[in-house]
């Protein structure tokens, strides 16, 4: 059997399952499938970053995510059975002041659920079996795991979301350098007791090892521990319970532990996430140490960026040349946390007596000071996570010297009770911003609101303008109200200005001079 769809994703995890529901909102035809008979069932990665929150509440799903999962308000670090520091989330510039635990099993199943309420579906058990390129057209061999039977499939664009041992990786010879760690670690659930925080995650240092806990709530918490010098083997639930009291220094009761599970960590990155019409994204594009929780929301942040991009060029409203930007955009950061990541687990695996002492200073040091510990636990979070050069951004003007700036995430603003910037934001096309200023002057606000009209003839499926102003006037339209300024004060805006969100909510262009020829001219650049 033969056929086609404009875009193939490959793999059901998180980021496939993410970029599905990307491309459905977005009215995309595509098939995706999965090897597996069903969806993860264990809870593998645990840990929700709030910026992943934030993507999540851009789909209106964030909700549903809060319920089944338990806040984590800070990461508390552990020595020799002395605090070392705590890392705390309230300062964060988001609503989301906490890491969620919630198993990867359950991210899952809600991306799933959300997915089918759009009419759509994984296949499954579909295995991809072979896979060429030529002329910009992907001809795949799919072949059904429970019959044998095979199907040849076209397709214009091939998602490869199918984790570490990608197949799609293999079939294209893309190499994926990088390097694993000699040692064996080992993940499992544990049911547990402690005079310790349930709403933190912990972290117990001693010389070459390391225990992190992290609760989901009910005393259930996910373990984590570095068999340290042992020789690689299946450890048996009384011998996982002995580690925990021993590293936490006796400040865990275990009752029991299931799913006890060995992993290596590997290091590696493709050093290119596009090859023609095939894009890599999430495992298949990077793995690295769990340290930091960052692999599963790195690869939904990979969708999050790829799929409005896909999206526009598959409906003709965007140049191709825009797909170039995931590549410029996404691998230095990528690159960027997986050596994080890696450095992190040396650090926390240190055995020598003076690397441990600076270790422990520099840990104190950072918790000692109030800005250190917030852009610490900002990037960690990856809301401070910045896109440097993109031609997909326009980086040539700047509204002030502390207000946001291109390639950043637009931050959220609480602008009365129960009502949020973000909230705006959760259309899937372009936005345009309008501050009139906190003063707004009459002449300010009619020429606001020709732009507004300008933008609404000229690109009414792609940009959904609002107006940002202190007060309501007559006759303005997609209005804002500002009443307490606190918009215009958190993105420090004195008088009339203008920025471009991306629907990933990234800035894409801002400006203080409020003519539409500059901004006409970057959307004719990469629009069509």
């Amino acid at each position: 059997m033969n056929g086609h769809t404009p875009v193939l994703i490959i793999g059901a995890g998180p980021t496939g399952l993410l970029m599905a529901c990307e491309l459905a909102r977005r009215g995309i035809k595509f098939r995706i499938i999965d090897k597996k008979p069903e969806r993860t069932l264990t809870a593998n990665a645990v840990g929700i970053q709030p910026r992943t929150l934030e993507l999540l509440d851009n789909l209106g799903l964030v909700h549903q995510f809060l319920k089944l999962g338990h806040e984590c308000s800070a990461i508390h670090l552990h020595e020799g059975g002395n605090d070392l520091a705590r890392i705390s989330f309230e300062h964060l510039d988001s609503i989301y002041h906490f890491i969620l635990a919630l198993p990867q099993s359950e991210t899952e199943r809600l991306l799933n659920e959300h997915l089918m309420e759009q009419g759509q579906e994984v296949e499954r058990p579909l295995e991809l079996t072979a896979l060429t390129q030529e002329n910009q057209l992907l001809t795949c061999t799919l072949t059904s795991l429970e019959n044998g039977q095979s199907e040849i499939l076209r397709c214009d664009w091939l998602i490869a979301c199918d984790g570490a041992n990608s197949k799609v990786r293999e079939l294209c010879q893309i190499p994926f350098p990088g390097q694993d760690l000699t040692e064996q670690f080992m993940v499992a659930n544990a049911e547990m007791s402690s005079f310790l925080s349930n709403n933190e995650v912990h972290l117990f240092f001693n010389p070459g090892t390391l225990l992190i806990t992290v609760p989901f709530g009910s005393h259930h918490y996910r373990i984590g521990v570095n068999l340290h010098q042992s020789p690689r083997k299946f450890l048996i639930e009384k011998e996982v319970k002995e580690l925990i009291q021993e590293r936490s220094q006796g400040d865990y009761d275990v009752n029991s532990v299931s799913w006890i599970s060995p992993f290596w960590i590997h290091s590696k990155t493709v050093q290119k996430l596009r090859y023609g019409a095939v894009f890599l994204a999430g495992d298949a594009a990077h793995i690295h140490s769990p340290a930091g929780a960052q692999g599963m929301n790195t690869g939904l942040q990979d969708a999050y960026n790829l799929a409005w991009k896909l999206a526009l060029v598959i409906q003709g409203q965007a140049k191709p040349e825009l797909l170039d930007s995931y590549q410029e955009e996404r691998y230095p950061l990528v690159s960027q946390i997986v050596k994080q990541a890696e450095n992190f687990t040396k650090i926390a695996l240190f055995e020598n007596p003076f690397l441990r002492k600076l270790r422990n200073l520099l840990f104190k040091l950072l918790n000692s000071q109030p800005r250190l510990l917030k852009k610490f636990s900002m990037r960690l979070t990856q809301l401070s996570l910045r896109y440097k050069k993109s031609s997909a951004i326009d980086y040539r003007n700047k509204v002030s010297r502390k207000a946001p700036r291109p390639g950043e995430r637009v931050p959220d603003v609480l602008i009365n009770q129960g009502n949020r910037l973000h909230l705006f934001l959760r259309h899937p096309q372009h936005k345009v911003l309008l501050f009139t200023g906190p003063a707004a002057k009459e002449k300010d606000v009619k020429k606001i609101q020709a732009l507004l009209a300008w933008l609404e003839q000229q690109y009414p499926e792609l940009i959904k303008p609002f107006i940002i102003m202190p007060n309501k006037t007559v006759g303005v339209n997609n209005l804002i109200l500002d009443e307490r300024s606190a918009i215009h004060k958190r993105f420090h805006i004195q008088s009339p200005a203008i920025y471009l969100i991306r629907p990933d909510n990234y800035i894409a262009y801002c400006s203080k001079n409020l003519d539409s020829t500059r901004l006409q001219k970057i959307l004719e650049t990469r629009f069509i």
